[in-house]
């Protein structure tokens, strides 16, 4: 008997073997929510990743969850993993995972419920960065108690949540982008041409360790990174780093953070 699926949650990997448990634990763990079909892609991994995740799924067979994992060749990038992953999707909300990431309880539940309430096409949860050297349960309830109704201009792809409809209307990733860098943007670009919003939201509170697996390639020289910043700029004929650097986005930015720091935080 097939089980019934809200959600899909995807989640690409390369390595990071102790990352992937960490965020598939808190995932599953969470107890406030519908059933998950959780799809991860596994690029090429020499850790002991795939033997984890085949373990993983025979766990869930008895639940109301179920894992679905494909195990790539070769490490195809992280657009391609995420098509992938939508390809095999049945949900009615999707979700996309980076694998360095811890949940709290009642993330997804909130998500859904901001991204409705303001109407969005795409939502993020806030994410603190860096170690996790805090109590993040406790941080969280904090958080989203002072930042309930909170909606911040931007995204934050190492989470977000989307009805099927935006991937319906939108698409897939574009390939053109190689491993991983702007696929993000590209994709949040298309969004703003279509008129569909999207934002961070203080409903959800996560902890996002940070770039683990493209730090991996940066150690090994990767160069993707250049190119595609010029494959962004060609197609779209701007530049979205553009300003980044300038005094008023670092006065921008400045004022967020104090904002957060002392009207939310």
């Amino acid at each position: 008997m097939a089980k019934k699926v809200f959600a899909s949650v995807i989640i690409p990997v390369f390595n990071q073997l102790a990352f992937t448990k960490q965020c598939l634990e808190s995932l599953i763990s969470d107890s406030d929510r519908s059933p998950y079909e959780i799809i991860v892609i596994d690029n090429a991994s020499t850790d002991g990743t795939r033997e984890y995740l085949e373990q993983k799924a025979k766990e869930l067979e008895h639940t109301d969850d179920n894992l679905i994992a494909i195990f790539n060749k070769k490490n195809l990038g992280v657009a391609p993993a995420w098509n992938q992953g939508l390809k095999a999707s049945t949900g009615k909300i999707i979700a996309i995972l980076n694998n360095d990431i811890v949940l709290t309880y009642g993330w997804f539940r909130a998500l859904v419920w901001a991204m409705e309430s303001h109407q969005l096409a795409l939502i993020s949860p806030f994410a603190e960065g860096g170690e996790l050297n805090y109590d993040l349960k406790e941080r969280a309830l904090e958080f989203t108690k002072k930042n309930l109704g909170a909606l911040w201009e931007g995204y934050d792809f190492s989470c977000v949540v989307m009805p099927r409809t935006t991937y319906e209307k939108i698409g897939l990733f574009d390939e053109g982008y190689l491993v991983g860098g702007y696929e993000d943007t590209d994709y949040c670009h298309r969004l703003k041409k279509a008129r569909m919003k999207f934002g961070i939201c203080g409903a959800a509170f996560i902890h996002h360790y940070g770039s683990q697996t493209l730090g991996e390639f940066k150690k090994r020289g990767d160069k993707h990174a250049k190119h595609n910043l010029d494959y962004f700029i060609s197609k779209w004929k701007e530049n979205p780093s553009k300003g980044v650097g300038s005094w008023r986005s670092k006065i921008k930015r400045s004022w967020r953070k104090f904002k957060l720091r002392w009207d939310y935080m």
